[in-house]
């Protein structure tokens, strides 16, 4: 019986280890993916918005791999579900209002000139209970790939709401977050076993179809008026 076992353990390992060879050989070089460079993709007030999550965020500047952001949120914005980022800490600094934020299970809030960083591996959503539209200062500096597949993320949300409570989530996430979006549930699994489950599913997910880039997101990321972020 130990002796089957082992056998079975043996040729799942062999056929998982050449699904991904194949997968990720095909995935990365033979047909890889058509996109714009992570590097000058976002230009000064270039802004991305997201209607379910009532926060737009207004770009400063895109320099050494980060983009630096300003942010609004919307009178009773429910912000992101709960979610860590595991490369970089995430800065609020409060321009007016009163910004709540959920940390590690703890409800915070910041005020005009309050600054709260979440540090990295850290759960947190920022929300909105007030009637105020808030704003924040440019202190948000997001690694640059995480930047770039916001858009991406709030166009698919937006036109398919009901995906973020499918199967085909997992799939499309797994495609973003081996493509550089530092972004997992809270909730979920560790992080690191997300990270494990989305490195294995990414090669089946780009054979149905799923990709870390669609240009008609684009228009997600749109120039913003000047002046709106309130600097």
């Amino acid at each position: 019986m130990k002796n089957k076992i082992k056998k079975m353990a043996i040729y799942s390992i062999i056929i998982l280890a050449g699904y991904l060879a194949i997968g990720y050989l095909f995935h990365l070089v033979i047909f890889p993916e058509d996109k714009p460079a992570f590097a000058g993709y976002f230009k000064p007030d270039d802004s991305f918005y997201s209607k379910a999550e009532g926060i737009k965020q207004y770009v400063e500047k895109q320099e050494n791999g980060y983009v630096y952001c300003f942010t609004e949120i919307e009178p009773l914005a429910a912000g992101p579900p709960p979610h860590i980022h595991s490369t970089f800490d995430e800065v609020f600094e409060v321009v007016n209002g009163k910004l709540s934020i959920w940390v590690d299970g703890e409800n915070r809030e910041i005020g005009p000139g309050e600054k709260l960083t979440v540090p990295k591996g850290t759960p947190h959503k920022p929300y909105n209970p007030t009637s105020e539209t808030i704003r924040t200062k440019g202190t948000i500096a997001f690694p640059e790939r995480f930047a770039y597949h916001l858009p991406q993320v709030y166009g698919i949300l937006e036109e398919d709401p009901e995906l973020a409570y499918s199967p085909g989530m997992l799939l499309q996430m797994a495609m973003f977050t081996t493509s550089g979006f530092d972004s997992y549930i809270a909730d979920g699994p560790p992080v690191v076993v997300q990270k494990i489950i989305g490195f294995i599913v990414t090669p089946l997910a780009r054979i149905l179809g799923y990709k870390s880039y669609y240009p008609k997101y684009d228009s997600i990321r749109q120039h913003a008026e000047v002046g709106l972020h309130g600097k």
